[in-house]
């Protein structure tokens, strides 16, 4: 089986005062996203992963670099950016929240609907270059296990996406530095959800019926 971890990165300034964090915004770690990471790389036994993909932000780039820690390449794929939220990109939540409550759910995540209030990325669109990058994943790396470090609003998409689930509005943003893992049959190119959310210290590797991480 193709086993797949997914890491959102760790913080920035940007998720630190809750202002809208997209693609259009490209900062750095910050003191507490860099210990996020350091607690995940502590816990993360990199000599098990294969492949390392990251997004081309800052963020992810850091995060990958600093889980890889130089014994693996950090290869950047542009389809694995977060969701590109135009105009909106920087500001207040709370602000925009205020001014378009239509464009946001119960829990407070934006809706697909967003895009007709700002200059954003569609759902759709993000979608579709996620499942891209995700079909030339599984045909290039049967039996491996892969690390993809990426974004929240991205990691959410793909496992909605994969998994089949309606609405985005069923699956909650996962936490700086934490980690999905997902497992593809190798016959019928199923996927599986191991486990979501889950942050460090914890057990990162669970072993299948045939004694394999």
């Amino acid at each position: 089986m193709l086993n797949v971890f997914i890491v959102r990165h760790g913080q920035t300034d940007t998720n630190k005062v809750a202002a809208i964090n997209g693609s259009g915004t490209d900062l750095p770690l910050n003191k507490l996203g860099k210990q996020q990471v350091e607690t995940l790389r502590d816990s993360f036994d990199i000599s098990k992963i294969d492949y390392i993909y990251a997004s081309p932000l800052a963020r992810a780039r850091q995060t990958a670099e600093i889980l890889a820690q130089g014994k693996l390449e950090v290869n950047v794929d542009e389809r694995l950016k977060e969701i590109y939220f135009g105009n909106w990109d920087g500001q207040s939540i709370e602000e925009i929240q205020e001014k378009y409550p239509q464009a946001f759910d119960e829990l407070g995540y934006f809706k697909e609907n967003y895009v007709d209030y700002c200059t954003g990325e569609s759902y759709q669109h993000l979608a579709d270059r996620l499942m891209d990058f995700w079909h030339e994943l599984v045909n290039n790396h049967e039996h491996e296990s892969v690390l993809l470090v990426c974004h929240g609003i991205a990691s959410r998409t793909l496992v909605q996406t994969l998994l089949g689930i309606p609405s985005m509005t069923e699956i909650s943003l996962i936490q700086n530095a934490a980690v999905i893992n997902l497992t593809v049959d190798d016959q019928t190119k199923k996927v599986f959800l191991r486990y979501y959310n889950r942050i460090a210290p914890g057990k990162f590797f669970i072993e299948d019926k045939h004694g394999t991480a």
